[in-house]
């Protein structure tokens, strides 16, 4: 019960409206503290506290079970990865990159392909039971990130562990392969200082002299390595930043390095009442042509990032509606390695947009395209790259 009630009472300090948009939050505690406490199974214990905090519909309320954090947010906290990525795309597991040199790529497998089982449990029986735990926002976009996830977590996961993939190549044909799970390319040390988080950062100068950054979070080592492959691009008439499964984390970290004059880029409204956030240019900031790929896994900081870059008309983005989870959040650390995470503030952009619940979306609308896949085209990236090519060159920076 001593957990039940600090989770309750978090809550109900630290939330951003003190009125709760309406909703009974004590009423809630009084509903919730039978159940809790009839509770005989740690499963259901967790059931019942998340069901209560997502009551309140808005996302970011979360209380994750010990050791349990890797499997709820793999595309950050998963230390090893076999070296592919995935979308649900018409419903099927849709392999989308695979790096080059990784137990993925050794094995043959290759954008286009399609995962029909992880460990030998289908993805039917996967999306199945990741049906049963969606959380706020409820929305198509969410759910389809949930989806994505809950297989992502069974691919990823400890470093030198072995996974068996069942997936269907161009012709249809089944195979199986054992992949090995290998140390992604980077980590960083996340909120509270003892959270492990992994890094995917790839940075290149395309052949048609556009650069391309890809970044899985917003993390404090990236800015300086964001900075560092500007400059090592050179002269590039446009950056791709491709934000396209960023799960977030500190905003503060990205914007300077895109402007080139001080900026109201949010809204932060709180318990303690709404403050104007600006930011100022970084020094050797980029202010060329910028396009920014977002999709159904871009999250939180990744989502009001964006959002602010579009409303100010720093950037055009391009790609998918993302879910419209953007809240900020802070995180409350048990003895027992359990984890709260709970809302403390609603975040709109420059003109007064609320992006909770409701997304960005892009000023381009492109899917990803199996058929492109498989034939190594990137639809996304090469709508970005198109634009660029003929409206970006004539479009003055902010």
């Amino acid at each position: 019960m001593g957990t039940f009630e600090t989770v309750w009472k978090q809550v109900n300090d630290t939330y951003y409206d003190s009125t709760f948009g309406g909703f009974n939050w004590e009423n809630a505690h009084d509903r919730y503290m039978p159940l809790v406490t009839a509770a005989e199974k740690d499963e259901d214990f967790y059931r019942l506290v998340n069901r209560m905090l997502w009551e309140l519909n808005v996302s970011h309320t979360n209380l994750i079970r010990p050791g349990n954090l890797a499997r709820s947010e793999p595309l950050v906290c998963a230390e090893g990865s076999p070296g592919l990525d995935l979308r649900l795309l018409n419903g099927e597991a849709v392999i989308t990159s695979v790096k080059p040199g990784s137990p993925a790529w050794e094995a043959g497998l290759r954008p286009g392909y399609v995962i029909q089982a992880v460990d030998e449990i289908p993805i039917e029986q996967i999306l199945h039971e990741a049906e049963l735990l969606m959380r706020p926002p409820y929305n198509y976009r969410a759910c389809i990130g949930i989806f994505t996830k809950a297989i992502l977590s069974r691919i990823y996961g400890t470093t030198g562990t072995e996974v068996l993939i069942t997936y269907s190549e161009e012709r249809g044909e089944k195979s199986d392969t054992i992949l090995m799970r290998t140390k992604r390319s980077g980590a960083a040390v996340g909120p509270n200082g003892i959270l492990y988080l992994a890094i995917d950062f790839e940075a290149k100068r395309l052949e048609n002299g556009i650069g391309y950054i890809r970044l899985n979070t917003f993390q404090q080592p990236l800015a300086p390595m964001i900075s560092g492959a500007i400059r090592s691009m050179g002269n590039v008439s446009g950056i791709i930043l491709d934000l396209r499964g960023n799960a977030g984390g500190e905003i503060e970290e990205m914007p300077d390095l895109f402007l080139n004059e001080r900026a109201l880029l949010f809204l932060r409204r709180s318990i303690n009442g709404e403050t104007k956030m600006f930011f100022d240019p970084a020094d050797n900031a980029y202010t060329g042509p910028l396009v920014l790929l977002i999709d159904q896994l871009s999250g939180s900081a990744c989502e009001l990032f964006a959002g602010s870059l579009q409303a100010s008309g720093r950037a055009v983005v391009i790609g998918e509606c993302s879910p419209g989870a953007v809240m900020e959040s802070d995180m409350k650390i048990f003895p027992d390695g359990s984890i709260l995470m709970y809302p403390v503030a609603q975040l709109a952009t420059p003109d007064g947009t609320v992006l909770e619940g409701h997304g960005v979306v892009p000023d381009i609308e492109v899917s990803l395209e199996r058929e492109m896949l498989l034939k190594g085209v990137d639809s996304q990236i090469d709508a970005a790259i198109r634009y660029l090519q003929k409206d970006g060159q004539n479009k003055p920076s902010q």
